[in-house]
């Protein structure tokens, strides 16, 4: 092989290395950007969907998640069912999530729990199960009933902020067979001291008011401070929102978990100043606390980029600055051009001459 050749086996495999940096980037920068593009696509499931049980028997329910795309943090259960149909007797997280944010509760046709990840650096993704639920059925029913999730049920995941990224849910229904209890009603003996043979009346259980709606109150967490998707430029910064008067609230800061706990004033009022630094870049915040009156359990997520160390100060959002792949593309392929050509051209102006 010639010295010309050679030249230009150096060169042909110099342009692909340098066709291969940029591409890289791009595919890199692209993931990055779908990634962050990610919309709410998460569902969640109460398997199985139909069961038939009798009367004063136990059974139990599983509740199920597809991610899809998202990278979820936490997981805010609150399921409603018919309350003189169904009892429910405890709610336990599943496998898929490892902490527990906020106890479950179970209540007068309400059930809850707020569950957490690990860090953010592990977020949960894919399919598996949240939780599992047991119930008893107490009464037959005419035709099924549903347990179903509530309007609050609530998935907090990474780059969604405070939006829900649950976009659908599908119930369970339950039959309950057997025959319920009758009362026996005598009719009166009428006066005259003549005794006639008592009839049966058979006296229907009444539904109470008040039962499960399918409605369900806003959230009663709310986190203030700092703004949604905000830089701030401490690494121990104030977190402070609402909450139920007198609830104990579970505030927790992803990626590694620092977890504290507060309590809420009488007007409903919580803060707290991180004691432990964070490092610079992004975080979530994962705020649950429960009602004490009512039981029921709220969560709230919150995103926001540590920015210490930026010496071109705190940009205002999150989201990093767009057109900087396209930046290092155009000079790679720059710097690519001007190698090539100051190659080739010597090569074969020497051949010419």
């Amino acid at each position: 092989m010639g010295i010309g050749m050679k030249r230009v086996v150096i060169i042909v495999v110099s342009l692909l290395l340098f066709l291969a940096i940029p591409a890289s980037v791009f595919l890199s920068m692209r993931s990055q950007e779908l990634r962050k593009k990610a919309a709410p696509a998460t569902t969640l499931t109460l398997t199985p969907a139909s069961v038939t049980k009798a009367v004063n028997e136990d059974f139990t329910l599983e509740v199920r998640m597809d991610t899809a795309e998202n990278q979820i943090v936490a997981v805010e259960l609150n399921l409603t069912f018919d309350p003189t149909k169904l009892q429910a007797e405890w709610i336990h997280n599943g496998t898929m999530f490892p902490n527990i944010l906020s106890s479950g509760t179970v209540g007068n046709g309400t059930v809850s729990i707020a569950l957490g990840a690990t860090n953010t650096t592990t977020p949960i993704t894919g399919t598996g199960t949240v939780a599992t639920i047991k119930f008893k059925a107490l009464a037959p029913t005419s035709s099924p009933v549903s347990v179903r999730f509530s309007t609050d049920t609530f998935v907090g995941a990474l780059n969604e902020g405070s939006t829900n990224a649950l976009t659908s849910s599908i119930p369970s229904a339950v039959t309950i067979t057997g025959s319920g209890a009758s009362t026996l009603t005598p009719t009166p003996t009428p006066t005259g001291g003549i005794a006639t043979t008592p009839s049966i009346t058979l006296t229907p259980t009444l539904t109470p008011t008040g039962g499960a709606s399918d409605s369900a109150s806003p959230s009663g967490v709310t986190i203030d401070r700092p703004a949604k998707n905000a830089s701030v430029i401490t690494t121990q910064p104030t977190i402070q929102g609402t909450a139920p008067a007198g609830s104990t609230v579970t505030i927790t800061v992803y990626s590694d978990p620092i977890t504290v706990t507060v309590v809420a004033d009488a007007n409903g009022n919580w803060t707290y100043t991180l004691a432990q630094p964070l490092a610079s870049g992004p975080h979530t915040v994962v705020v649950a606390a429960q009602d004490p009156n009512s039981g029921t359990s709220h969560t709230a997520t919150l995103a926001f980029v540590v920015a210490t160390g930026n010496e071109n100060g705190a940009s205002g959002s999150a989201v990093p600055v767009s057109g900087s792949a396209e930046n290092t593309i155009i000079l790679l392929g720059l710097g690519m051009l001007f190698i090539v050509s100051g190659s080739v051209i010597p090569l074969l102006w020497r051949r010419q001459v």
